[in-house]
Parts: C-alpha cells; sequence; structure tokens
C-alpha cells in the first residue's frame, strides 16, 4: 500500500531533475554562463574587454559557489514534491 504524490511529474523530466540534480545544476549554470562570457567579451572597445581566459576562470571559480546554490534550489523544487511511502 504506497502512496505517491508527484505534481511535477507530468513527462518525467522532475524526476530526471531528483535523479541528476547535479547534471542539472551545470546545464542551467552553463546555460547562464553563455550571456555573462559574451557580456564580459563583447565589443566595447580595448578599455572595456576582459581577456577570455580570466573570464573563463571566473566563470569556472563562480561554479564552486553557484552550482550547489542551483542545486539545492532545483532539488528543493522539485524533489521536495516527491511523497514516496511505503514499497515501491
Amino acid at each position: 500500500m504506497g502512496q505517491t504524490n508527484q505534481a511535477h511529474d507530468r513527462d518525467g523530466g522532475s524526476e530526471w531533475i531528483t535523479e541528476h540534480s547535479l547534471a542539472a545544476a551545470l546545464i542551467v549554470y552553463a546555460v547562464l554562463s553563455i550571456p555573462v562570457y559574451i557580456w564580459l567579451e563583447g565589443p566595447v572597445g580595448i578599455a572595456g574587454t576582459v581577456d577570455a581566459s580570466l573570464v573563463v576562470a571566473g566563470l569556472v571559480l563562480g561554479s564552486i559557489l553557484f552550482v550547489p546554490i542551483i542545486k539545492s534550489v532545483l532539488v528543493n523544487t522539485f524533489g521536495a514534491s516527491r511523497v514516496h511511502t511505503g514499497v515501491k
């Protein structure tokens, strides 16, 4: 007699996010990093540009902070709605 509450599980996407939360967080961070990279490397003249290696290094170091935050948000959003009682 198992009860489940899977309100967010319409197409199985929330199940994948719950099971692979680190991969999902990395994908979200990579998608968010693209506009930041373009903005920092953009054509604003020599005085306003940042070297590409510095931008990449900053984004990699930023991932150390932001990927766990994104992961916890995804787990809290999608994993918290899953209530499993009993044996599956």
